[in-house]
């Protein structure tokens, strides 16, 4: 389940700031004038954008932009579709979504073993065994590394729907809501030393983004949101954008 973590960010950051928004020179303004709730604007979806970086570019809830619009499913978002945005008073431009699950060009070659030898090493955290505690008590179904031809970024943990969740580390909420497609509802807590963990596929999250979380802290309960054969949790570790093998940082 690889997820391209820099562009991800870079829509959360466009959600924290929301009131900044980048005029689109394509679709051109588009507001429609008025008070309170008939303040809005339409936004016409393009090509490799999703409800979620959408939702996120204009700062509003992404379950509230799905009622608003009566999308039956998030995932499937028709190109040319006009969406209405309650509360915009411009129309955003959203770079298309790269995430596996959308269309992509072809990844670049990879570096030849001098370049990977010469290339500086990212600063961060450095492998710790048992710096993290195991977020969930179950089965490990998958682990990280390739899988069906393509990398899966964390591990899947196997639990009855409704299991509880714990925080792997104490640590700030980053992100607490429906995340892009596949990955269903999900939570994303930033630690010290550049780490991240994520939590996906859950049925209910029970920390708001923002909040401060301790390890070990209840944050959320398993589920089978998103794309999921069954219900588990799918957890990542990261070093800044880049994943790590959560099985390094785990006791075992």
């Amino acid at each position: 389940m690889p997820l391209n973590f820099k562009k991800l960010r870079s829509l959360w950051w466009v959600g924290l700031f929301s009131g900044m928004l980048i005029l689109s020179g394509c679709q051109g303004l588009q507001a429609v004038m008025g008070d309170g709730p008939f303040l809005g604007v339409y936004h016409t979806v393009q090509e490799g954008q999703t409800l979620f970086a959408i939702a996120q570019a204009y700062g509003v809830d992404v379950d509230r932009l799905r009622r608003a619009n009566r999308v039956a499913d998030p995932e499937k978002l028709q190109i040319g579709r006009r969406l209405w945005i309650p509360g915009a008073i411009r129309v955003a431009s959203i770079p298309p979504d790269t995430r596996p699950s959308a269309k992509r060009s072809p990844e670049p070659k990879s570096k030849s073993k001098s370049q990977k030898k010469t290339a500086p090493a990212k600063p961060g955290a450095k492998i710790a065994k048992g710096k993290l505690a195991w977020p969930v008590k179950g089965v490990l179904t998958s682990k990280y590394g390739k899988r069906k031809g393509r990398m899966h970024e964390g591990i899947d943990i196997g639990a009855k729907t409704g299991t509880a969740i714990h925080a792997a580390d104490g640590g700030k909420v980053m992100f607490s809501g429906w995340g892009p497609t596949g990955y269903g509802r999900m939570m994303i807590i930033k630690h010290s030393a550049h780490m991240t963990t994520l939590y996906a596929h859950t049925s209910k999250n029970l920390v708001a983004k923002n909040s401060h979380v301790s390890k070990g802290q209840l944050i959320g309960r398993v589920g089978a949101t998103g794309r999921a054969s069954g219900p588990h949790l799918h957890f990542e570790v990261r070093n800044d954008a880049s994943p790590k093998n959560p099985l390094h940082y785990l006791p075992r």
